[in-house]
């Protein structure tokens, strides 16, 4: 009896000691965000209490960029989010190889982000850590972190557009085996002197959107 007692204490006592253990370090334990640590959900955020760029933007977006069927909010957030899942965590392997489809699925990061501005229900915590990953892909079109989104959108698609025309004529440069006009030659020293940015643009694209991204998208 006088074992079981002492086994007994020795247990409580351990017992005590990791839970106290425990709840210190999680008491201690902050998330590596700004806003989460006080506010969990969008709909716990006041409005008022927010900054510029985590308020919703109501954007006329280009032509094409969304299905006629996704005329809501929730809508272009799902699209958005299947696009960038695609492109950037699914097809993160092929994004050298199709680096206008990158650039152009930008934009649709960046209506991810903003559509999320609009669901009371979007975590804190999730749309401060695709912040960073916004800003670091606007990096590589120079593009100012305080920009509006829907400056952001257009720059993107507008680029990613023109990269493809780019990548199209190349194509069919190298199949033809022609001689190269002025208007390829042109598409060519574009592409030329947005390699850097391009790569720049890879790696925070990668970066952010696997890292950032997924948990979100796979939802």
């Amino acid at each position: 009896m006088i074992n079981f007692l002492k086994n007994f204490f020795v247990v409580l006592i351990v017992f005590l000691l990791t839970t106290t253990y425990s709840a210190l370090a999680k008491k201690e334990e902050k998330k590596d965000c700004a806003y989460c640590n006080k506010y969990e959900k969008l709909k716990d955020w006041p409005l008022k209490e927010r900054p510029e760029a985590f308020i919703y933007e109501e954007i006329d977006y280009p032509e094409g960029m969304f299905l006629p069927t996704s005329v809501t909010s929730k809508a272009r957030q799902g699209e958005a989010g299947g696009k960038v899942y695609k492109r950037f965590v699914k097809g993160k392997g092929t994004l050298n190889k199709y680096q206008h489809l990158m650039i152009r699925d930008m934009a649709y990061f960046e209506a991810l982000f903003n559509e999320m501005l609009n669901d009371k229900k979007a975590s804190v915590e999730t749309l401060e850590g695709l912040k960073k990953g916004r800003e670091a892909m606007r990096m590589s079109l120079q593009i100012s972190p305080k920009a509006k989104a829907s400056e952001a959108v257009v720059k993107f698609w507008a680029t990613g557009k023109m990269l493809k025309k780019a990548w199209k004529l190349n194509k069919k440069k190298k199949k033809k085996k022609a001689k190269i006009d002025p208007e390829i030659a042109e598409r060519a020293a574009v592409l030329a002197n947005m390699k850097k940015q391009l790569a720049v643009a890879r790696v925070n694209a990668q970066r952010a959107a696997t890292i950032e991204a997924q948990k979100q998208i796979e939802k």
